[in-house]
């Protein structure tokens, strides 16, 4: 039987994921009690919906909404998750939005102290920054950020707002998730939507010929070869929902 929850810490943090994303959603409401329902039911959304549907919806908020590798890398049974205190100085800055980018990444070549620096003395950094939204939350700022290990350092996955306002506050730590690469042959779940689209597509085309066939079969085989759950995937809720059996003999083709 498929395990799609790699660890138990795995899926504590994607809870935390959604619960702070809930915020965003509904950012006009201000009303504790209704954060406490919500943070209750997807407390137990992975017992009342079951296990798949729990990481079907992270992956719905993560990759469709925020376009975010939140649900590949929590997904991925290569990492153990571990709660610490990070230093800011080992932090490997990755991308906000085109403005912030092109302080953060092309022109400090992602060096967080270098950030902080700049922070102070180029105003007109700073206003650019403010200008895009860039500011405190009460509610989400103290969620721990999202990071894996590389090397020395640690690559933020989410949280980079929270990075940036506590570089800006000089702080030296932050609480942060750690994966670490304990698995080299680990591998993330792809979810549901991911495979249908390909059907999608293949239903959009216009001429539906040999070479997209061909094209498809390709993409589907590294899906069945690269995800944990491919097979599972292709073959249930592709292959068995489609009543369509041209669609039926190309998925087919990809799990042989």
């Amino acid at each position: 039987m498929q395990k799609y929850t790699p660890s138990k810490n795995a899926l504590v943090i994607a809870k935390q994921y959604l619960k702070n994303e809930f915020r965003k959603i509904f950012a006009d409401i201000k009303d504790d009690k209704f954060y406490k329902k919500i943070d209750k039911s997807i407390d137990r959304f992975d017992l009342r919906e079951g296990e798949i549907s729990f990481w079907n919806l992270l992956a719905g908020i993560a990759e469709g909404w925020k376009l975010k590798q939140v649900f590949a890398v929590l997904s991925d049974d290569k990492y153990r998750w571990k709660l610490k205190n990070i230093p800011l100085e080992k932090i490997h800055l990755s991308g906000m939005s085109p403005t912030i980018d092109k302080y953060i990444i092309k022109k400090f070549n992602r060096n967080p102290l270098t950030f902080a620096k700049q922070w102070k003395t180029n105003k007109t950094m700073r206003q650019e920054i403010i200008k895009t939204g860039f500011s405190a939350h009460k509610d989400r700022d103290g969620w721990p950020i999202l990071t894996y290990k590389i090397g020395e350092n640690y690559r933020v996955f989410d949280g980079m707002r929270r990075v940036l306002l506590a570089l800006a506050k000089n702080q030296s730590t932050i609480k942060g998730w750690v994966g670490y690469k304990i698995n080299a042959k680990g591998r993330p779940l792809i979810s549901a939507n991911r495979c249908y689209f390909l059907s999608n597509l293949y239903n959009q085309a216009k001429p539906k010929d040999k070479s997209l066939e061909r094209a498809l079969t390709r993409i589907g085989k590294e899906i069945n070869k690269d995800y944990r759950n491919g097979r599972e995937v292709l073959l249930k809720k592709i292959i068995g929902w489609s009543h369509d059996q041209k669609i039926k003999s190309i998925f087919a083709e990809m799990i042989k």
